[in-house]
C-alpha cells in the first residue's frame, strides 16, 4: 500500500528529480480536488441578494439576531411630531399617522415592520412601495423584498418583480421609500450586517456540513470485542442481543468481533477531535457582533454559558442603547424623507419612534427610586420631582418644596473661596453687646464642691 502511494505521488510530482518534491509539501498541491482558502472564499462570498434573504431561514444565529432586532423594534411605535417654540408637539391627527398605524389592507403594523426591517438587516437595503388613491394621496404602504427591486437607470425608475407569470412593473423613484445601511465606498450602494458577517456564516455552515457528514457516514464500530478462539455465530448473536438491549437500537455502536491473543473489550474513541463548542462560539460571537446583538440576548450558547441575571440586564441595556437607538434614528430619517418631505410636507413635521415605553432603556426601579431620594435629600430637586422620578404621583400640598440638611450653610457663588467673617469682639465699644453674666452658684452646690476639694 505504501509503495503504491509513493508511486502515485512520484507520478504526480514528475519523478525523483522534480524540484516540486522538496520537503514533502508537494503532497498538498498534488492531490486532486485540493482547494486553497483564497479559491474557496472567492466562491463562498459570491452571494446575490436573494441568497442573502434565504440565509435567514438557513442559519440559526442569523435568524436569532434578526428576530431579536425585529421584536425590539416593535416596542417603540412610530409617531409624528413637530418642533415649535414650546419645544415639541405631537401631531396625532396628521394624515400619515393613521397610515403608519395601518400600512395596508393585508398587514398589521408589526407585520409591516418585520418585513421591511428583515430586508434591511439581511441585505442592507429595504424598499417601501407607496400606493395612491384616485386623488393621488398615499393610502397604502407595502414592503418590497430587496431581490424584487432592480434599478433601471435607462428608464428612469425601478423594476419591481410581480411573479413568474406577470410582467415587472416600472416604478418611478418618487413612489418608493428607500432606507439602507451605507457602503463606505459608495454613496448609493448598501452594506448590511449579514454581508459583513458572511465569512463567519460560511465557516459555520462548513462546520455544520462537516459534522453532518461525519454523523451520516460514520461506519466505525462502537466496540471491538476480542477472545483467543473464533467466535461462533451463536456467541455473536448472544453478545449482540446483550449490547443492543442495554445500549439501545441504531446503526451506530454495532459490535465488531476480532480474533486475538486474549479476550478483551475495547471502546472506540468518539469521532472528531476538534473543539466543536469553541468553533461554534467563535462564529456565533462574530455574527452577533455584526448585527449588534449580544449573544446572551440572542439566546446563543456563546452568551448563555456565562449568563447571570445581572450581566443579562447589562447586555440587554447595551443592545438597546448601542443598536436599537441608532436603528430607530435611521428609520426615522428614512420614513420622514419618503413619507413627509417627498410628499410636500412643508411644516417641518417628523416621524419618530416613541421610546418612552421601551423597558430596555429604563433604569431599574430600585435604582431609580434610590437616585430620586438622593437628589431630594441633597436639595437638588423638589419632592414632587423626586416622586415623579420614582414613578409616584405628585402631591398637591407640600410637594413643590426643597429640603436642605441642617448642617449645610448656603454661600453665594461669588463668595466661594473667601475667608469667613469673624464674630464681633466685646471691647466695650458702643453697640457691642456685653459679655454674658454667669449666674450665682447654688449654696448647696458650692458646699458640695468645697467638701470634694478637701475643704
Amino acid at each position: 500500500m505504501f509503495e503504491r502511494l509513493t508511486q502515485w505521488l512520484r507520478g504526480k510530482a514528475g519523478g525523483d528529480d522534480d524540484p516540486r518534491r522538496g520537503g514533502g509539501w508537494e503532497i498538498l498541491g498534488g492531490i486532486p480536488g485540493w482547494s486553497s482558502a483564497g479559491a474557496i472564499w472567492d466562491k463562498k462570498l459570491v452571494a446575490d441578494v436573494r441568497s442573502l434573504e434565504q440565509l435567514h431561514g438557513q442559519q440559526s444565529a442569523v435568524w436569532a439576531c434578526v428576530r431579536r432586532i425585529c421584536m425590539a423594534a416593535q416596542e417603540a411605535p412610530p409617531r409624528i411630531g413637530q418642533a415649535d417654540e414650546d419645544g415639541w408637539t405631537d401631531l396625532p391627527d396628521h394624515p400619515t399617522a393613521a397610515l403608519l398605524t395601518a400600512p395596508n389592507a393585508g398587514m398589521s403594523y408589526a407585520e409591516f415592520l418585520n418585513h421591511y426591517l428583515m430586508h434591511l438587516e439581511l441585505t442592507g437595503d429595504t424598499w417601501i412601495w407607496k400606493w395612491r388613491n384616485a386623488a393621488g394621496y398615499v393610502n397604502e404602504l407595502w414592503p418590497v423584498p430587496t431581490s424584487w427591486v432592480t434599478p433601471r437607470r435607462d428608464q428612469g425608475g425601478y423594476s419591481i418583480f410581480q411573479g413568474s407569470n406577470k410582467p415587472a412593473v416600472l416604478v418611478p423613484p418618487s413612489e418608493l421609500v428607500r432606507i439602507f445601511h451605507p457602503h463606505p465606498s459608495s454613496l448609493t450602494r448598501a452594506l448590511g450586517p449579514l454581508q459583513a458577517a458572511l465569512r463567519d456564516v460560511r465557516v459555520d455552515e462548513a462546520r455544520q456540513d462537516y459534522q453532518m457528514e461525519l454523523l451520516a457516514n460514520n461506519k466505525r464500530p462502537g466496540l471491538i470485542m476480542y477472545q483467543p478462539e473464533d467466535w461462533s455465530e451463536e456467541q455473536k448473536s448472544d453478545v449482540r442481543n446483550v449490547f443492543v438491549q442495554n445500549m439501545g437500537d441504531g446503526g451506530r455502536g454495532k459490535t465488531v468481533f476480532m480474533q486475538g491473543e486474549g479476550a478483551k473489550v475495547e471502546p472506540i474513541p468518539p469521532v472528531g477531535e476538534l473543539d466543536w463548542p469553541g468553533l461554534t462560539g467563535l462564529s456565533e460571537t462574530r455574527i452577533c457582533s455584526c448585527f449588534g446583538v449580544p449573544p446572551i440576548v440572542a439566546g446563543l450558547r456563546a452568551g448563555l454559558e456565562t449568563a447571570t441575571y445581572s450581566n443579562y440586564e447589562q447586555a440587554l441595556r447595551a443592545f438597546y442603547e448601542g443598536t436599537m437607538v441608532g436603528l430607530w434614528q435611521l428609520l426615522d430619517a428614512g420614513l420622514t424623507r419618503g413619507l413627509l418631505t417627498d410628499e410636500g410636507e412643508t411644516e417641518g413635521a417628523e416621524i419618530y419612534h416613541d421610546t418612552e415605553g421601551v423597558k430596555g432603556l429604563k433604569e431599574d426601579a430600585d435604582k431609580r427610586a434610590a437616585r430620586a431620594a438622593q437628589l431630594f435629600s441633597g436639595g437638588l430637586c423638589t419632592r414632587n420631582e423626586a416622586r415623579e422620578m420614582a414613578g409616584l404621583d405628585s402631591l398637591d400640598a407640600g410637594g413643590d418644596v426643597f429640603v436642605l440638611p441642617m448642617n449645610l450653610v448656603e454661600t453665594p457663588a461669588d463668595q466661594l473661596g473667601q475667608p469667613p467673617e469673624e464674630p464681633p469682639k466685646d471691647d466695650g465699644a458702643a453697640g457691642v453687646p456685653p459679655a454674658p453674666v454667669t449666674p450665682p452658684m447654688n449654696p448647696g452646690a458650692a458646699n458640695m464642691m468645697q467638701a470634694a476639694a478637701g475643704g
